[in-house]
């Protein structure tokens, strides 16, 4: 059975990273990849500057907040601390669809 297994395995490593949506730059047509330290273009070689890091504004993005982010601009409903310990509601926002740039938007 653990014979069975590694091929699997093998394949699943080979099949590269993990894709979350299309590239939301203008004209791009690229595909959105977890990378080390961020979400990036795949046609980043051809001089695509897009990309979101996985720690924005203080948070750990997740591979579904980065697809939301994409795909609808936004976010759902986050909470957040400020700098007196008050707790906040806001929605990370892409803020400039050719670079990645996030912004928060506050309830």
């Amino acid at each position: 059975a653990v014979a069975a297994r590694a091929p699997a395995q093998a394949t699943v490593a080979a099949s590269g990273p993990t894709v979350v949506g299309a590239c939301p730059r203008p004209g791009c047509g690229g595909q959105i990849f977890l990378g080390r330290k961020g979400y990036g273009c795949s046609h980043y070689k051809t001089g695509c500057s897009f990309v979101i890091w996985k720690s924005s504004l203080g948070r750990t993005l997740t591979d579904a907040m980065v697809r939301s982010l994409i795909e609808k601009g936004k976010t759902g409903k986050l909470k957040f601390k400020d700098a007196s310990g008050e707790s906040y509601e806001a929605r990370i926002a892409l803020a400039n669809p050719n670079t990645g740039e996030l912004a928060l938007e506050r309830e």
